[in-house]
């Protein structure tokens, strides 16, 4: 029998610093010494001199004495641009897309221009340490920081679509936050030989200032320049964030420093210039408007007002406007506090102020996370209970629950079909206001499913875990913040849910805790066991001669076991066509010769640019020197490699026909190449029916017996990128400036390490075991190739076979007799079921009758206690009355006692437990009732119990007599 593995491979975490705690940290350092950490000339040739913020205590740079303070909203105490355009705004409106285009036309002719590139997916498939892009930094880390890969063009700009979900309490109120957006960055790599094109801080400050005052037409005196630090993705720097009017407009991050979990800083050879502009508030702040969103949300939003009739243009949301910069819950120490301020500056109550808002709120809010959903789910991501999918369950389920409580539901149609119908055309309004920057979305056909199933689990969720949140609160009269998360990451409710049902106000850090959360933990870096960074790289014959198994070498070196440095049996090779474990196939075997003696090779890994060579036994010379440079003659196991082989071929082909059958959300999410199979994870949103693992298998042949080429070769990454995309990395993230592409013509493109036949033919006929849902949005494939599919054939053709002979018939009766055959077993099982019932009932009926009989132990026929569970639970109110006792002795190695009494009191199971471990300690409770239920009446006092493990009768009889009961027979 097939031994599946289905445990989910999870990265060890570390407890890391948050960059919260990292800017905390360095902030003095950086504001002792400005000259050292911010480009102060740049700002004197604009007119701008340095002050102290006389409310917050930074130091900003200013161009007059009109800007008093340092220009953050908290500071001049509202947004000060709302209802009064500035800049080209005061002529015209400024539109979302517009932005991008005014912006791109004022860098892209900038005196070192840069070269503007399309966005990057928002699933960072290219890193193993973020699910997505929350900044467009996170598009060139690690590599380009390090000058281990060339970005697409230096110095870039590029509008990049980012997600975050530490902000998700402010959105639809401040103006600033979103859980996605745009952000339109600028890239400049400063490596060796490219200072005539690149740019560091001085240059950067004058093209960003130059934008504002040419481009935007914003005067000088209404701009202000704040010293800060910034940190995020591994790296810190110096950052000047610039205002205009209250609002911060972008940020300008001149990357110096790597920063390692401890929090310890280390030079980066390559500096990079790094600035963020959050697109939204760019027309917003031109144009004046009172949120960001009604700029941002153009088709969708029009789309959706009219459907659900929110009015958005109220007096009040003018008037509050401007004070929405100060209700962010991740700054604002009392919620409550800060509302009365922003209320009574406008002449209104809290009351009036939230009741006016509220319904707009919500409309940005489904407007927001509803886009956000769009690109998460086109890009390759998908709704699950783990990991970043987590977020966008998060999300959606918040919209479902919003919509829910505003009753928005029935305003978009009479049945559940037409109110579903209506809402997925509001992801395409969003998808019409997108392709104004981005150009038409590929077509995603099961995009409307995978909503649909969510909007299910959501439902039914709902109604099984409301329960458990209300049975909480009752018990403890309050819910902690700890609760509300446990109840949103683990239960699946929505906070407007937990609201709903509890009557309790949403905390209102809640999302920003949550998300710090995982901040706080990190990827454990890999254990280094062996150090190979000084010893030469080896050079891996399978690539380049993957048909030949016999070879000679030269040792370069020796190693002892880390578990056992007493057994020095690892040997390094100058050359090796061993193939080490990696990319989740596994390694060569074989046999080494060393020294005249042969040795079998049990195990190949990898440790950095090294192949070890693992022996079955220790090398007898203590001298390394007596090896070193000395040459080996070695076999690897031909057969072995060749399954290793078709399974790592076969597992492409079958990913390739899993997309062609599920849809383009399908993603490698893991792949393990064994001797005995392979298995596949794929992202996918619902367990395979059987029709879809048929089809998939189909599909899979006809690419092997097509006979399609597989072309392998070394490419530079960027190359690569630019030709194949990010679906390159479905086994995971490659380091270096160069991959291993193997291509199979027509068919399917990946970054692969491991060994891969020339043709598909050569894979063989491909089965399909088994699948299975591993995880939330998970699915494993087991499958064979080859030999191993031939061997499988073989052995179901045996059972077939088997079969007839038992049952006497064809072939072609085998269903027929099987279907007949297990329908009168399952008659068979229903009548003896019931008439075990019936035994039981007579039992009972005697016991009970009976007066000598108090507390009794019957020996029982059964082989597991399923039958006292089910039903003797209909006497215990008549022993309760009677005050009688009795336990059934199942005997056996998985054997069972089971007990009921009337009066708790008249038993000690802990005793008796206490007598069962002596000759078996591995008996164990299964069950232990003191309060009962039976036909609608709860019975107190009362006592059921079963333990289970090894049963020796007479030593249970032995110990029950011990404890007052008699033997009886029944």
């Amino acid at each position: 029998m097939e031994n599946f593995e289905e445990k989910v491979e999870e990265a060890t975490l570390v407890a890391a610093k948050t960059p919260k705690e990292m800017k905390a940290m360095y902030r003095p350092e950086f504001q002792k010494n400005p000259q050292k950490y911010y480009p102060t000339q740049v700002f004197a040739k604009f007119g701008y001199s340095r002050h102290q913020c006389p409310k917050c205590q930074n130091f900003y740079w200013r161009f007059s004495e009109k800007q008093d303070t340092c220009g953050d909203s908290a500071c001049v105490g509202k947004y000060t641009f709302i209802g009064e355009p500035t800049g080209i705004g005061k002529e015209e409106k400024l539109t979302y897309d517009g932005a991008w285009k005014n912006f791109e036309k004022s860098f892209t002719s900038a005196r070192k221009p840069c070269t503007a590139i399309k966005r990057y997916p928002v699933v960072a498939r290219w890193r193993n340490d973020v699910d997505f892009v929350a900044a467009g930094i996170y598009c060139f880390q690690p590599y380009c920081m390090t000058g281990e890969l060339q970005p697409p063009a230096n110095p870039l700009i590029q509008p990049q679509f980012c997600v975050r979900f530490n902000d998700l309490d402010n959105i639809g109120l401040t103006g600033r936050h979103y859980s996605g957006f745009i952000m339109i960055g600028i890239q400049s790599f400063c490596y060796p030989g490219t200072e005539d094109k690149t740019f560091f801080s001085e240059e950067c400050v004058e093209f960003n200032l130059n934008w504002l005052i040419d481009g935007l037409k914003i005067p000088k005196d209404e701009i202000t320049l704040i010293e800060d630090i910034w940190s995020g993705g591994g790296n810190l720097g110096s950052c000047v964030e610039y205002f205009v009017k209250g609002l911060e407009v972008g940020n300008m991050v001149f990357t110096m420093y790597k920063y390692y979990p401890d929090g310890k800083l280390e030079d980066l050879e390559i500096k990079v210039i790094d600035v963020g502009i959050g697109m939204e508030r760019i027309p917003w702040l031109i144009n004046g408007t009172p949120t960001s969103y009604m700029d941002v949300f153009d088709t969708s939003y029009k789309y959706l007002q009219e459907k659900l009739q929110v009015e958005t243009s109220t007096e009040i949301w003018k008037q509050i406007g401007p004070y929405t910069c100060h209700l962010n819950a991740d700054e604002s120490d009392d919620m409550e506090k800060t509302w009365q301020m922003v209320a009574s500056s406008i002449g209104k109550t809290v009351q009036e102020c939230k009741q006016a808002i509220t319904p707009v709120k919500d409309l940005y809010i489904v407007l927001d996370h509803t886009r956000a959903a769009l690109v998460l789910i086109q890009d390759g991501a998908l709704p699950s209970n783990t990991g970043g999918g987590s977020n966008i369950r998060n999300i959606i389920r918040r919209v479902f629950a919003i919509m829910k409580k505003n009753g928005w539901w029935d305003k978009l149609g009479k049945t559940k079909e037409e109110q579903m119908k209506n809402f997925l055309t509001l992801f395409d309004m969003h998808q019409q206001d997108l392709e104004k920057l981005y150009g038409k979305f590929p077509e995603y056909k099961s995009f409307g499913s995978i909503i649909e199933i969510e909007y299910e689990k959501w439902s039914s969720t709902d109604k099984a875990q409301q329960k458990k949140i209300v049975d909480s609160f009752n018990k403890k009269k309050a819910l902690t913040l700890n609760d509300w998360i446990v109840a949103i990451e683990s239960w699946g409710l929505s906070p407007d849910t937990i609201t709903e049902v509890t009557g309790l106000p949403q905390p209102d850090n809640l999302y920003n805790e949550m998300e710090l959360r995982k901040m706080k933990l990190t990827k454990a870096p890999e254990q280094i066991l062996y150090q190979t960074a000084n010893i030469q790289e080896t050079v891996h014959l399978f690539y380049e001669h993957q048909n030949k198994f016999d070879f000679e070498a030269k040792i370069v070196e020796i190693f002892a076991d880390y578990k056992n440095v007493e057994n020095r049996n690892i040997v390094i090779l100058d050359q090796s066509c061993f193939y080490p474990t990696s990319g989740g196939q596994q390694n060569d075997i074989g046999v080494m010769t060393v020294d005249g003696q042969k040795y079998n090779v049990v195990d190949v890994i990898k440790v950095g640019k090294c192949v070890l060579h693992i022996l079955d036994r220790s090398l007898p010379n203590p001298d390394n020197s007596h090896y070193i440079g000395q040459k080996v003659h070695a076999v690897v196991d031909e057969n072995r490699r060749k399954i290793l082989r078709n399974h790592h071929t076969s597992t492409h082909i079958v990913f390739a026909a899993c997309r062609q059958v599920l849809g383009p959300h399908v993603w490698q999410n893991g792949a393990k190449k064994t001797v005995d199979m392979a298995h596949l994870d794929i992202t996918h949103y619902a367990s395979l029916t059987e029709e879809q693992e048929m089809e998939i298998e189909k599909i899979a042949n006809t690419i092997v017996f097509s006979s399609k080429n597989i072309n392998k070769e070394f490419v530079n990454k960027a190359e690569a990128e630019k030709e194949h995309g990010f679906r390159l990395y479905q086994g995971g993230v490659v380091p270096g400036d160069t991959l291993r592409v193997v291509n199979i013509e027509g068919t399917d493109v990946e970054a692969c390490c491991g060994t891969h036949c020339d043709n598909t033919s050569e894979v063989g006929i491909i089965r399909i075991l088994k699948t299975n849902r591993i995880s939330d949005g998970i699915i494993r494939l087991y499958f064979v190739a080859g030999e191993r599919s031939l061997q499988k054939l073989s052995t179901q053709t045996k059972v077939l076979v088997d079969l007839q002979n038992i049952f006497k018939v064809k072939e072609s009766d085998l269903v027929s007799t099987s279907l007949k055959f297990f329908t009168e077993r399952n008659k068979f099982i229903e009548r003896h079921k019931s008439a075990t019932q019936k035994v039981l009932n007579l039992q009972m009926e005697l016991f009970l009758a009976k007066d000598k009989y108090k507390n009794i132990f019957v020996k029982s026929t059964e082989s597991e206690a399923t039958l006292y569970f089910s039903f003797m639970g209909n006497f215990i109110k008549a022993q309760k009355d009677a005050g009688k006792g009795i336990v059934f002795v199942g005997e056996g190695e998985k054997g069972f006692v089971f007990g009921q009494f009337g009066n708790k009191s008249d038993f000690d199971q802990e005793k008796f437990l206490a007598l069962l471990q002596e000759d078996n300690p591995g008996v164990t409770y299964k069950k232990c009732l003191t309060s009962i239920t039976a036909n609608k009446v709860k019975l107190d006092n009362v006592l059921q119990f079963s333990f289970s493990g090894k049963v020796k009768y007479e030593k249970v009889k032995k110990d029950l007599i011990t404890l007052g009961l008699i033997e009886a027979d029944l």
